[in-house]
C-alpha cells in the first residue's frame, strides 16, 4: 500500500508539473542593437524569478538600428507575425500608432492602483503619446550631451575649472584644442544620428522645433534652423574632419579630440575604453533659451500582442523594465537616462551608482527638459533623414554658406513629402 501511495504520489506531482509547464505563457520580445544583449538578457532573468509563469524570448538576429527594426515591425504587421513586445525608437511612436500597430496603454495604467507612487517620471508617458493616447513607455532614455578630453584642454591652455558650457565657448575651446599639434581634432558633431537628432536637439534647445506642433509638417523657416546651421558652421571651420558615428566614438576615447557633441548612453562604453588614459568631463546640451527642450533619444517599450492574457503579462514585463529593477539593470548596463526616480533615490539600487560615476549626473540634469522626439512625416521619414543629413555634411565638412543650404534642403525634402501616412 505505501508503494502505491508513493507512486500515486510521483504521479500526482508530475502532473501537477506538467500543468504548471502548460499554463506558463511565452512572451516574444524584439529590439534593436547588440550593445543591449546583456542587458536584455539579464532582464529577463529577473523578471522570469519573479513571474514563473511567464518565459520572455527574444526574437534572433538583433537588429543593428531603430530603422531596422521600425522596417522588420513593418513586415511582421503585414504578415501577421508580430512581436507581443517591442522596444521601438521613440522617434517611431507615431508612425506605428498610425498603423494601429501598437496597443494603447491608457487602460493598464488606470487600472493600476498605485501608479503615481511606483517612480514613474512624467516624460516616461509624455514621450509614448500620439494624439492624447498613451502607446508606449520610455524605456532606455538618451539625451544629447558634450564629452570633454581634459587633458587636452589642459594642454591648450585652458582653465580647466571654468570650461565654456556655451556653443560660442565650446567652438572657442575646439578651436584651441585644434592647434596643439596636427593629430588632434578640435571637436566632432555626431551628425550621423538616427533622424537628425543631435541636429533637432540644436533647434529644440531654442524653444523651437524643426516640426509644426502637431508633427505634420516640416517648418524650416523658423530662425531656430537657421541659427543651427550657423553655429554648426562656426564648429566646423574650428577644426574638425569627417568621420563615421562609430568612428568619432573611437577617435574621442583613443584621446585625440577635445570636444564630442553626442548621446548620452556612449558614456559607459566610452569609460571603458579610454580606461584611465585621460580625464574625462561630460557637461549637459547647451540651453540656449528659457523655454528650451531636448528631444529624448532611446528606446520605448511597446505592446503588440492582441491576446488578452499576452497583453496582462506583456504589461508586467514592460513595467519591470521601466520599473526600479528594471531600469537599475538598464543604466548599470549601458548608462542610459533612468525613467524611474525610485532607482535613483535608492542607494542599494542606482543612488550609490551616482556617487562613484559623476560623470553621469550630466544626464540627469537634462531630464527636466526633455520633450518628444517627433518622426518626420510621411512614408519618405527615413529618406529625408538622409537629405537632411547630407545637408548638415556640406554645412560642418564643405563648409557651405548655412543660407544656402537650408535652401537646398528645402528642395531636397520638398518632393519627398508627397506621400503622407
Amino acid at each position: 500500500m505505501k508503494q502505491i501511495a508513493a507512486t500515486i504520489g510521483i504521479v500526482v506531482l508530475a502532473m501537477k508539473a506538467g500543468c504548471a509547464n502548460a499554463e506558463q505563457l511565452t512572451l516574444s520580445v524584439s529590439y534593436s542593437s547588440g550593445s543591449y544583449s546583456n542587458v536584455m538578457l539579464e532582464s529577463a532573468r529577473r523578471f522570469e524569478i519573479t513571474h514563473p509563469d511567464i518565459k520572455i524570448e527574444y526574437r534572433m538576429p538583433v537588429l543593428n538600428t531603430y530603422d531596422e527594426l521600425l522596417q522588420s515591425t513593418l513586415r511582421s504587421a503585414l504578415v501577421g507575425n508580430l512581436a507581443d513586445v517591442s522596444l521601438e525608437g521613440s522617434q517611431n511612436v507615431g508612425i506605428l500608432a498610425r498603423r494601429r500597430i501598437p496597443v494603447a496603454l491608457d487602460e493598464f495604467i488606470r487600472a493600476e492602483p498605485d501608479w503615481n507612487s511606483l517612480g514613474y517620471l512624467p516624460s516616461i508617458v509624455d514621450v509614448g503619446d500620439f494624439q492624447g493616447r498613451t502607446y508606449a513607455l520610455a524605456y532606455a532614455v538618451s539625451v544629447p550631451i558634450i564629452y570633454y578630453n581634459m587633458d587636452l584642454i589642459k594642454e591648450a591652455g585652458i582653465d580647466a575649472e571654468h570650461i565654456p558650457l556655451d556653443w560660442s565657448g565650446i567652438i572657442s575651446l575646439s578651436a584651441k584644442v585644434k592647434k596643439i599639434r596636427k593629430d588632434i581634432v578640435g571637436g566632432l558633431f555626431d551628425y550621423h544620428s538616427t533622424g537628425n537628432w543631435t541636429f533637432q536637439a540644436m533647434i529644440t534647445s531654442q524653444g523651437g522645433s524643426i516640426l509644426s506642433a502637431d508633427g505634420s509638417e516640416i517648418t524650416l523657416d523658423k530662425p531656430q534652423v537657421l541659427r543651427s546651421l550657423e553655429i554648426l558652421a562656426d564648429f566646423g571651420r574650428a577644426g574638425t574632419i569627417d568621420m563615421t558615428q562609430s568612428q568619432m566614438l573611437q577617435a574621442f576615447a583613443a584621446g585625440t579630440v577635445g570636444v564630442f557633441a553626442s548621446f548620452s548612453a556612449a558614456i559607459g562604453q566610452i569609460e571603458k575604453q579610454i580606461a584611465g588614459k585621460f580625464s574625462l568631463k561630460v557637461a549637459p546640451w547647451p540651453a540656449m533659451s528659457r523655454d528650451g527642450r531636448l528631444p529624448a533619444g532611446g528606446r520605448v517599450a511597446m505592446i503588440y500582442a492582441k491576446d488578452p492574457r499576452k497583453q496582462k503579462a506583456a504589461w508586467e514585463f514592460i513595467k519591470f523594465l521601466t520599473g526600479p529593477v528594471g531600469q537599475t539593470i538598464l543604466v548599470k548596463g549601458v548608462g542610459a537616462v533612468p525613467v524611474n526616480d525610485l532607482a535613483v533615490t535608492d542607494k542599494i539600487l542606482l543612488g550609490s551608482f551616482y556617487d562613484e560615476t559623476p560623470n553621469q549626473n550630466a544626464t540627469l540634469e537634462s531630464v527636466p527638459r526633455l520633450t518628444k522626439w517627433l518622426p518626420y512625416p510621411g512614408d519618405n521619414a527615413v529618406k529625408i533623414g538622409e537629405v537632411v543629413r547630407n545637408q548638415l555634411r556640406r554645412v560642418l565638412i564643405s563648409h557651405d554658406d548655412p543660407s544656402i543650404v537650408l535652401i537646398d534642403m528645402k528642395k531636397a525634402i520638398e518632393p519627398l513629402l508627397s506621400t503622407k501616412q
